[in-house]
């Protein structure tokens, strides 16, 4: 999935006025040279469930999402050294092409990326929507 930056920043309010969880640190640095235009990659969780989930993810440091090709599963990035299985596909070579593009996708775009949490996939509302950057850890 893609949405324009625009589309982004617009819903991001929401989180800056506590009305969602979620968050925008890399807003500032990364998507501000960007034009509203831009398309960003991002995963969309639906879920019945998804005030607490929302809540549960926020309580993370959440470093990025990746598409794990081999495992067939989403990874969410925590912190420097943890790592959550955040949820599967059925594997096929059609999957593992869309995973693999989802990653070229987020790479063409300097890492920016998108997690959404949402009650119902045909509504517009969310209950958590966090902007993130994938960045190289710092060298030692």
């Amino acid at each position: 999935m893609q949405l324009p930056l625009g589309s982004l920043r617009r819903m991001l309010r929401g989180v800056e006025q506590g009305e969602m969880f979620g968050a925008a640190l890399p807003l500032a640095a990364a998507a501000s040279r960007l034009p509203d235009d831009a398309l960003v990659p991002g995963v969309a969780v639906f879920s019945r469930r998804a005030l607490p989930l929302a809540a549960w993810t926020n309580g993370l440091e959440i470093a990025g999402v990746t598409a794990d090709v081999e495992r067939a599963c989403l990874v969410l990035e925590t912190g420097v050294n943890q790592r959550w299985r955040y949820g599967g596909w059925r594997a096929s070579p059609q999957s593992a092409e869309e995973a693999a593009g989802w990653e070229a996708s987020k790479k063409e775009g300097g890492g920016l990326h998108f997690l959404a949490i949402q009650p119902d996939p045909d509504g517009e509302e969310l209950s958590g929507l966090w902007l993130l950057l994938d960045r190289p850890p710092p060298a030692i």
